[in-house]
């Protein structure tokens, strides 16, 4: 058995061949089909400025139905269909609007380091002095008794590199 050809559109699998796959693509059940699959997908703005424009069906508004179904040269929308199209498209353009207000412009890199450059040289001349905000007291100086972590950092306590001896 061949290799056989199934259309989406259709639901339909045939043999894949050339001339039949050509003939079922120009055929108007699957053009329809293919219409209709893609009229589901349309932008809401198209729909109402196509819709707006057409008279209603009045097959579709006393059956229900309509034979010509996307194909046809009326609207299948009724007032309130249209109507809730067009609160849709106002929510999106409202929704638009404030996205593109609400973003705040961000600076480049750049800038924002030049900013910040000058600031800190700013305050860099005004305490070019660096402070100490804690001192050791005078008073625990003089003491021997003191614990370790207590006393005061001398250089030479940084210089040795014996760790063997924790604590002593």
């Amino acid at each position: 058995m061949g290799r056989r050809y199934y259309c989406d559109y259709c639901d339909k699998t045939f043999i894949d061949d050339l001339d039949a796959r050509k003939k079922h693509l120009i055929s108007s059940h699957h053009i329809k089909l293919r219409k209709l699959h893609y009229e589901k997908h349309r932008d809401p703005r198209t729909i109402l400025a196509e819709e707006s424009v057409k008279t209603p069906c009045r097959r579709f508004l006393q059956h229900g139905e309509c034979q010509f179904a996307g194909s046809c040269k009326y609207t299948h929308y009724t007032s309130e269909d249209l109507w809730s199209l067009k609160q849709k498209i106002a929510v999106e353009d409202y929704e638009a609007a404030c996205q593109a207000q609400e973003v705040p412009e961000i600076p480049t890199l750049e800038s924002w380091l030049e900013k910040y450059n000058q600031r800190h040289s700013k305050t860099s001349k005004k305490n070019s002095d660096v402070s100490v905000f804690w001192s050791y007291p005078e008073h625990l100086e003089c003491r021997t008794d003191l614990p370790m972590s207590l006393r005061k950092f001398k250089p030479e306590d940084f210089t040795d590199d014996d760790f063997e001896e924790w604590g002593a």
